[in-house]
């Protein structure tokens, strides 16, 4: 169940919409009542860090995500790519013209598509790479498709998710077979307050929605009436409660994460090679074990790593960071990835690579999407002082969201006015009850200084959280956010007030 479907939780994408994102709050030295604040941070030209709070542990969210890019950088590199393989049986390609055994359209083997996770990898890329088989004269498949699924293993989803998120694109399951992030789009069509809301789906798009939603009028839209999708197998939804009426009945658009990637990509197998005129005398099967002696004929790689993690740190993308980490672990074990398998890699290319100890820190996904997940100022402060001191040949820093500018934080209320606005450059970290930020101040005297700043377990009343929730005013936890953040940039240390 899910209690806004075109919302996220981990990634503004709506802040950069809405005018009250923009709305500056003034600093001030009180952090929000009963909230749990962590700071760490450096001064130009000083070793000692400065703070409170630094080795309790707390929720990181997304700003985990600097610890899958230096992990990420540090082993697979910027240039590093991830390829999806179009294969077939060795002995269907001829020795000596190097071309497939294609007679009067038939090609007499398997076709083996090999997965590997890639994020980027879209209907329209993966319509290309089939596509190459009718470039051979491929009429007819005598043999099975088989959707090679096993450079990962295990659950596609890491322990402590939330149910209530699940058919949530920010929750995409981060599989071998990734098809348009694994999230498609889809309508909910009334006709007026109290008529029903039929589900509309994109044409060939392999889904299933039953709607009982009904409309309502804007203002008895909230409290018990809300929007709620149940995600059952096979890629089936079940819509109920209500939307509130649009202006001229326009549809309510939706976003659901696919909850059998499996499925998924057998679906748009079938629905390409019916496309594109191809049958298949086999079945279009999935296995999680690899395939051997097969030969490659065509491939697609994904863009490098930089740009990979570029878009994990700025969007915020969960499904990125997972796919980054489980490739990681992949290379570095040899074996399918799994995420203790992904996090076991990030902890030992840490310690070997930069030697960076995790210690007792609880890692259970590369995103931070898990609740589960617990890290100390103290500790993200090492890396980013890490990155601090190597981006030179890490180039990092370049990658993250700047203050007033770009990313999650070209329109958070702390960051916003001077004399913070591009003088921030960080990553942000938000779940239910969480906001964090990590990253580095640019200080009054041009010095790059790396801080950490973990405020959990928010609340305030509910009118105030109404509000919030409906970006009506910035959260009040953004004052306390921004007097840290202005003593750091005037590079004074705080006091007995802090």
């Amino acid at each position: 169940m899910m209690r806004q479907l075109f919302t996220t939780c981990c990634v503004a994408v709506l802040m950069a919409v809405l005018s009250v994102s923009a709305h500056a709050v003034p600093a001030s030295n009180q952090p929000l009542e009963g909230a749990q604040v962590g700071v760490a941070y450096k001064l130009p030209g000083r070793d000692r860090i400065y703070g409170k709070n630094q080795d309790l542990y707390f929720h990181p969210a997304s700003t985990q995500k600097i610890v899958t890019a230096l992990a990420a950088m540090l082993y697979l590199g910027p240039d590093y790519q991830i390829t999806t393989k179009l294969q077939v049986n060795s002995q269907a390609i001829n020795p000596q013209s190097k071309k497939l055994k294609v007679s009067g359209g038939t090609l007499k083997s398997d076709v083996i598509v090999s997965f590997s996770g890639d994020p980027t990898l879209r209907v329209d890329h993966y319509r290309g790479l089939l596509a190459i088989l009718s470039k051979h004269g491929v009429k007819r498949i005598d043999g099975d498709v088989i959707l090679d699924v096993s450079r990962f293993g295990g659950p596609s989803r890491a322990n402590g998710w939330s149910w209530d998120d699940l058919p949530a694109c920010f929750t995409a399951p981060s599989a071998p077979i990734i098809i348009n992030r694994n999230c498609t789009f889809a309508q909910l069509q009334g006709n007026g307050v109290g008529t029903p809301a039929r589900a509309l789906i994109p044409q060939g798009v392999p889904i299933d929605i039953k709607s009982d939603v009904t409309v309502v009028a804007s203002e008895d839209y909230g409290g018990d009436c809300i929007l709620e999708a149940n995600l059952y197998i096979d890629n089936k939804y079940h819509l109920t409660g209500c939307i509130p009426t649009t202006n001229k009945n326009q549809p309510w658009p939706l976003s659901l994460a696919i909850a059998d990637a499996e499925r998924w990509g057998v679906d748009w197998t079938r629905n390409i090679l019916n496309r594109l005129g191809i049958k298949v005398n086999g079945a279009i099967t999935v296995s999680h074990t690899p395939q051997g002696n097969t030969t490659t004929i065509a491939q697609r790689h994904s863009p490098k790593l930089s740009s990979l993690v570029e878009y994990m740190l700025q969007k915020s993308n969960n499904l990125y960071a997972d796919a980054i980490a489980k490739n990681l672990a992949a290379d570095y074990f040899d074996l399918p990835a799994t995420y203790y398998r992904a996090n076991r890699a990030m902890r030992s290319i840490l310690k070997q690579y930069a030697n960076i100890d995790l210690g007792s820190a609880y890692i259970v996904d590369a995103s931070g999407l898990s609740p589960h997940n617990l890290l100390t100022p103290s500790k993200m402060l090492e890396l980013l002082d890490y990155i601090n001191q190597h981006n030179d040949k890490l180039g990092i820093i370049e990658l993250l969201p700047v203050s007033g500018k770009s990313g999650t934080l070209q329109w958070r209320s702390s960051t916003f006015n001077q004399p913070l606005k591009e003088h921030v450059i960080a990553k942000t970290g938000t779940l239910q009850n969480v906001s964090n930020l990590a990253g580095f101040v640019i200080t009054k005297s041009g010095q790059r200084v790396p801080f950490v700043l973990f405020t959990n377990s928010i609340t305030y009343s509910e009118a105030t959280r109404d509000r919030v929730k409906h970006r009506r005013m910035p959260s009040p936890h953004y004052a306390y956010e921004r007097y840290v953040l202005e003593n750091i940039y005037n590079e004074r240390v705080m006091g007995r007030d802090f």
